[in-house]
């Protein structure tokens, strides 16, 4: 007998009597947010929002950056958004450490990953055999084939 089949007596079946504790699909990020702080969130950037301020961001000096980050009498400025916090603490580790991974990645984000061309020769071997197939079953292509495969391995040698 199948485990979900009808008259199956084993496990927890749920019924009109036996439902789960928790019904209904999870509460969203949103609204989980929402509870904590009492505060409705919803997303209120665009994705150009998003990419003018990263194109901010990294055409910004290293003073500038700064400002975000602190205000003018060296406390943490509260008012800067904490994803733009991250990515200034980032370019800020890579100035540190002469690196360039966040301007690199933010770059490939606004403007795309750059195309490599790759110059190739190819030669390809096209016959035209002029044998319609339609006819044959799957089972007589199958058998074709495997000639063909057979033909090919061998290189006409017996």
């Amino acid at each position: 007998m199948a485990l979900f089949e009808k008259g199956n007596k084993i496990g927890n079946r749920f019924s009109s009597d036996n439902q789960p504790q928790n019904s209904g699909r999870k509460p969203s990020v949103y609204k989980y947010i929402k509870d904590i702080t009492g505060k409705k969130v919803a997303p209120e950037m665009s994705k150009e929002d998003y990419y003018k301020v990263i194109r901010f961001l990294m055409e910004s000096t290293p003073e500038t950056l700064e400002g975000l980050v602190k205000n003018k009498d060296g406390t943490p400025n509260k008012k800067t958004p904490v994803w733009v916090l991250n990515v200034v603490s980032a370019i800020n580790a890579d100035i540190r450490y002469g690196r360039t991974y966040t301007v690199d990645s933010l770059f490939d984000r606004v403007f795309g990953k750059p195309t490599q061309q790759i110059e190739s020769e190819v030669n390809a071997q096209v016959t035209n055999n002029s044998m319609d197939l339609s006819a044959l079953t799957t089972d007589e292509l199958l058998q074709y084939n495997s000639l063909l495969e057979k033909i090919k391995a061998g290189n006409g040698t017996k």
